[in-house]
């Protein structure tokens, strides 16, 4: 990679007003030398390096624009594009982005934070993804966040330490999981739940209800999640009825609070399948295809919602996202020659990128 050398030593001599020529003669070089530099033809030699650097009044890092930390501004930027690189030429370039800024800036935890956790939302993008290859993935992200746990910083703590819960359980790397959830912090009471009463009590009407919307809008998918879990343990141990209705239960929950984003409806469609309902699955999947297809942030018009700002989230990724999901999902196989299923995927594709799962898997 260029370095920007020759850049930095003209900037920096003309802050002084210097000639080539008084640079030159300050670190025993000719003018031609100095001039080659500052074009980029040829670089200092190192032992030159610091003589500059004290001719010039300034460090060799800087000199060699070293960069050891980042603004806040820079990590949000560097996160963009990691984010833009994923989706537009896929996993791996993204990845690869990702792990080539966090060895430019080694020392950066908030970018390590930003970037370590990133690839998680673009896997579905990298064709015939396998299990072991998926582990190496969770298994560098893990080692990132310990690297992030080990900054000490108390602004990323926290998350980063439930973030490696998810990768140490996934992982079965359980004992790592369990000590880390032994060492965060017991919440007896989330304050968001209690300064509603004193708003309102200070008369701060607007400011109680939309912090009570919030609170909604953020357990009502932990509420899904849950229920998901139920489900799958039904799943599992051949409960049927109970898994039925437990997806029941979820999908109505979603449907009541227009919130089409979560696990509910692939539920349902995999039990009644599973179950040899198939046209009962097709009916919902149908309602969880036009769901995606509609996928909005936007609660204003609904009254559990509507103090509530547009969520800052890209809903054609998400839908997406979802989309390459079904694409992708095996368990959804015992519906692919049905009529129903065969229209609603042609919807889907035009949205995720994919024009056939046989040539995805061929990919």
């Amino acid at each position: 990679m260029p370095l920007p050398i020759g850049g930095t030593i003209m900037a920096k001599r003309k802050e002084k007003s210097w000639t080539q020529e008084q640079l030159a003669h300050a670190v025993g070089v000719s003018a031609a030398a100095v001039s080659k530099w500052e074009t980029g033809a040829t670089y200092p030699d190192i032992t030159l390096l610091s003589p500059i650097a004290r001719a010039l009044h300034t460090t060799v890092d800087e000199l060699l624009s070293y960069q050891n930390e980042l603004s806040a501004e820079d990590v949000g930027e560097l996160a963009k594009k990691a984010a833009s690189i994923y989706e537009s030429k896929g996993f791996d370039a993204g990845w690869e982005f990702c792990q080539k800024q966090m060895r430019e800036y080694p020392n950066s935890i908030p970018l390590k934070f930003q970037l370590g956790n990133l690839f998680q939302s673009f896997m579905l993008l990298k064709p015939g993804l396998g299990k072991q290859e998926m582990l190496a993935y969770y298994r560098r992200a893990a080692d990132i966040y310990e690297e992030v746990l080990s900054g000490g910083n108390p602004n990323y703590n926290y998350i980063a330490t439930v973030i490696l819960i998810g990768y140490y359980a996934m992982l079965q790397e359980l004992d790592r999981a369990e000590e880390l959830l032994e060492g965060l912090p017991k919440a007896k009471v989330d304050p968001d739940f209690l300064f509603p009463s004193i708003y309102a009590l200070r008369g701060k009407n607007d400011e109680a209800m939309k912090l009570t919307q919030e609170n909604i809008r953020r357990y009502v998918p932990r509420i899904s999640q849950s229920l998901s879990v139920l489900c799958a343990y039904s799943r599992e141990y051949g409960e049927w009825e109970d898994a039925c209705a437990i997806a029941g239960i979820n999908c109505e929950m979603e449907k009541l609070f227009d919130i089409y984003d979560g696990l509910a409806y692939p539920d349902m469609i995999k039990v009644l399948a599973s179950k040899g309902e198939v046209q009962k699955a097709l009916d919902v999947f149908e309602v969880y295809v036009q769901n995606i297809l509609e996928l909005s942030y936007d609660y204003s018009g609904h009254p559990v919602f509507n103090r509530l700002d547009p969520e800052p989230k890209d809903p054609s990724y998400i839908r997406k996202v979802l989309a390459q999901s079904i694409l992708m999902d095996q368990e959804y196989a015992i519906l692919k020659e049905e009529p129903r299923y065969i229209r609603a995927v042609a919807k889907l594709r035009k949205i995720s990128g994919i024009i056939s799962v046989e040539r995805l898997a061929q990919s």
